[in-house]
């Protein structure tokens, strides 16, 4: 029973695979179409900055794609999920939001908060980095060194 499960999970993970890389392609094709429409509007070759904010957000959630899609490649691999990965993500995702942020939009105990997720997330990374040390999460809830 426990080989099948195993199967399943690999099969699953496989799929995840699959499927992600399939929505990266895509949304790599969009980013294209993006830049080619916004290219092609009027002034011709101009693209304003409210575009350009647009096409960098693309290109991050394109970033945090790749990253989630290395991280599952790590657990298919080695059958652990590595916390660096993760925290990169999360990084990555902080960075795009801050980089697109409305001013306008939301208000400044929000601004504070993204400011402080900012900086857990580095304190977070450099730990991980300074300690020199894979820190590893298994499936079986143990911490690998």
């Amino acid at each position: 029973m426990t080989k099948f499960i195993k199967y399943v999970e690999r099969f699953i993970i496989w799929g995840i695979l699959i499927v992600m890389s399939v929505i990266l392609v895509l949304a790599f094709i969009d980013i294209v179409y993006e830049i080619t429409k916004k290219i092609m509007e009027e002034p011709i070759f101009i693209i304003d900055s409210s575009g350009l904010m647009g096409l960098f957000s693309l290109f991050l959630v394109l970033l945090i794609g790749l990253e989630l899609l290395e991280t599952v490649k790590a657990y298919l691999k080695e059958d652990i999920v590595h916390v660096e990965f993760i925290i990169l993500v999360a990084i990555i995702a902080i960075a795009r939001k801050a980089i697109v942020w409305d001013f306008k939009k939301y208000t400044t105990e929000e601004l504070i908060s993204l400011a402080i997720m900012t900086v857990a997330l580095g304190v977070t990374y450099f730990l991980v980095k300074k300690a020199d040390v894979n820190i590893k999460i298994s499936r079986k809830n143990k911490v690998k060194e």
